[in-house]
């Protein structure tokens, strides 16, 4: 089991064959959506598209995302990194009971 890394998460699986600036990128941004989740609980909707996939395509497109991760909040604003302050702010202001998409 060990050698199959079973015995990790799946996330964390496959993680060591990559640079250790994206492994804490990685982190953070991990910490960033499980930390909303726990504060906002069914108040916050989290969904997270890979940009490379065809529907991660499509939603950067739609709404011009250049650089990962980027943050929208309600369909119409943008946080772009990991601006923890920004997004929180961001939140706030409508309400903590909306749809956030994460691009990563």
């Amino acid at each position: 089991m060990a050698r199959a890394n079973i015995d990790k998460a799946p996330y964390v699986r496959g993680l060591d064959e990559y640079p250790s600036e994206w492994r804490e990128d990685f982190q953070q941004l991990s910490n960033l959506i499980l930390d909303l989740a726990a504060r906002y609980g069914a108040n916050i909707l989290v969904r997270i598209y890979d940009p490379r996939s065809l529907q991660g395509l499509v939603k950067s497109v739609r709404y011009g995302v250049r650089r990962y991760p980027t943050f929208i909040v309600d369909g119409r604003e943008k946080v772009v990194g990991l601006d923890i302050a920004a997004l929180e702010r961001l939140i706030r202001s409508r309400g903590a009971s909306e749809q956030v998409e994460a691009r990563v």
